[in-house]
Formats: C-alpha cells, sequence, structure tokens
C-alpha cells in the first residue's frame, strides 16, 4: 500500500486569491481629482501616449478600456499604496474614482456594482486586457508570460532582448524610450519652475536591485526538468555589501546629487532610469540614462559612481561619459 499523502484539493490559491477583484470595504478611500488630474497631466505630456498609439495602430473589435486610463490608475496606485500592481490599480479605478474622474479617463461613470461579483469580474477582466494590449505590443518575444516554459526554450526567447534583429532593437529602444520619457517630464516640470536653479550639474550613478514576484528557476519533482521563471530575462542581483542576491532585475539610476550642503537646495529628482538583467551592459546602460540629460540643458558637472562602472575598460564607461 502506497504512503503517500494525498494531494490537497483544492490547491492552494493563496497568491491567486490576493490578485481576485475584491469589493470595497466600509472605509474606501476616494481618490480626490487634483491626484488623477496630476497624473493624468504627466502622462500626457511625457508624450508617450501617441508612440503607444501609433504603434498599437487600428484593431478590430470593442475599443476596450483606454490604456492610457490604465497607465494613469498605475501611476495613482503607487501615490495611494506604493505598489504598481493591476490588481490594486483595477480597485482603486472601479471603487475610488469620482464618476467626472473615470469620465475624464474613458471610462464608464458609473462604477461595477459592488455586490454583483460577475459584474466586477467583467470589468476587472477588461482592465486587464487593456494592459495585455500594451505588454504584447511592446514584447520583442511574446508568449505566455503566465506559463513556466522549459529552460531551453526560454532561453531562446531571451535571445530576442539582446539579438540585432532590427524589429528586436526598435521594440527594445521604443520602451526605453517609453521610461525614459516618463522619467524626464517631473524633471522638465521642475526645471521650468525654477526647482533646478541651484543644481550644479553633479549626477550620481548607481545600479539596485528591482526583485520579481516570480520564482526563479528550479526543477520539476517529477521529471527533473528545469524550469524557467516567467520573467524569462530576470536573474540574480547580487549587491557589493553582504545582503544575499535577489531574484528579478538590476535599476540603473542616475539621480541629481550635491558635493556639499552649502551648494543649495534642490529636489534630488531621478534623471534616468534602465531596466535590465543584472550585472549586464552595466556601463551602456549608465550612458543611457545620461545621453537625455543634454536636451534639458542642464548644467554638467561631477558623475559620482563606485566600482562597478570605474573598474570597465574605458570605452564601457568612462570614456563615454
Amino acid at each position: 500500500m502506497s504512503t503517500a499523502k494525498p494531494r490537497a484539493w483544492p490547491p492552494r490559491t493563496t497568491r491567486a486569491r490576493a490578485t481576485r477583484p475584491r469589493p470595497p470595504g466600509k472605509q474606501t478611500a476616494q481618490i480626490p481629482d487634483a491626484v488623477t488630474s496630476h497624473y493624468t497631466r504627466l502622462l500626457d505630456d511625457s508624450g508617450i501616449m501617441p508612440l503607444i498609439d501609433a504603434e498599437l495602430g487600428p484593431r478590430p473589435g470593442p475599443t476596450g478600456v483606454p490604456i492610457r486610463a490604465v497607465l494613469v490608475c498605475l501611476m495613482i496606485s503607487i501615490h495611494h499604496s506604493g505598489k504598481a500592481t493591476l490588481a490594486q490599480a483595477w480597485r482603486l479605478a472601479a471603487f475610488c474614482l469620482s464618476p467626472t474622474a473615470r469620465q475624464q479617463l474613458g471610462l464608464d461613470p458609473d462604477r461595477p456594482p459592488a455586490h454583483d461579483p460577475h459584474a466586477c469580474l467583467a470589468d476587472n477582466r477588461r482592465f486587464y486586457r487593456a494592459f495585455d494590449r500594451l505588454t504584447s505590443l511592446l514584447d520583442p518575444a511574446r508568449h505566455d508570460r503566465r506559463t513556466r516554459l522549459p529552460q531551453h526554450e526560454a532561453d531562446l526567447l531571451a535571445t530576442a532582448w539582446e539579438d540585432d534583429d532590427p524589429d528586436h532593437t526598435r521594440k527594445r529602444n521604443l520602451l526605453q524610450d517609453l521610461a525614459t520619457a516618463l522619467v524626464l517630464t517631473p524633471v522638465r516640470w521642475s526645471k521650468g519652475r525654477g526647482y533646478l536653479a541651484e543644481f550644479g550639474g553633479d549626477v550620481g550613478i548607481d545600479t539596485t536591485a528591482t526583485p520579481v514576484f516570480a520564482r526563479p528557476p528550479q526543477a520539476r519533482r517529477s521529471t527533473g526538468e528545469l524550469l524557467a521563471s516567467t520573467e524569462i530575462t530576470a536573474g540574480w542581483h547580487h549587491s557589493a555589501g553582504n545582503d544575499p542576491p535577489e531574484y528579478g532585475y538590476s535599476a540603473t539610476l542616475t539621480v541629481a546629487a550635491r558635493t556639499r550642503p552649502a551648494l543649495g537646495s534642490f529636489p534630488q529628482l531621478a534623471l534616468g532610469l534602465v531596466l535590465d538583467t543584472p550585472h549586464k551592459r552595466i556601463g551602456a546602460n549608465a550612458i543611457t540614462t545620461l545621453k537625455p540629460l543634454a536636451t534639458l540643458g542642464l548644467p554638467t558637472a561631477f558623475a559620482v559612481a563606485d566600482r562597478a562602472y570605474t573598474d570597465q575598460q574605458p570605452g564601457h564607461f568612462a570614456q563615454p561619459a
């Protein structure tokens, strides 16, 4: 007789339950219209929506939820809760925005009835499908990201993020252009309002870990086959200190800095951001964050970096910088 323990049924759904649409609680916070207008203007001033619409082109069928509304709600989610998750963004869009704000974002002014789970689920699916349109459009290696592929198949797909294929290169550059435009919009606002008048041009450059929810590659218990992570281009980020490595991506950040506090006061804004596989293209990513600064007319002075940059060959970072 087998002594194996029977598998529990239903299977564990803790993580799945966390992303299910939930009705609002009794004390649901309402998002002020001023906050919604602020992030809507930030998105519009960045100029990324014309780029996305041109890439999307005409599509058959119903228009669905506007991608612009989803992106604004994600930014509101970060502002309100510190989380950039679709589950939280949908909940804020469905139950925490005023009818006026919903209408300005192209959403139905009438909220889905919280007591009707079917209506909530349908509204939630429409919200998710809008974001899926955007990620599918900009993905150089389109595949089902909800399935863990065998490692050798994932490795083939991951090459689309590094090869020289013209279409793959164009999409990678477009993704970076979208990120750069979003990051530099508050910088342009601050410069126009005089907040950077005392900025001397010193910048700090560093790379920090950006963990993901996805699990790292691991072997299947039954066959021993190595399964890749759902984040096929993620990896282990090792910091210079004694902290354990984190699985995810590396974010190269360039920030406005000062050499001495007496040099004046100004917002230490992020001036550039590149997200990439850990420990790859370290110097090139830093240069990518520096190049757009030339278009802002800001002064230039010292660039402070650690050994991850100074230990490289001069052609990778020092000479281009």
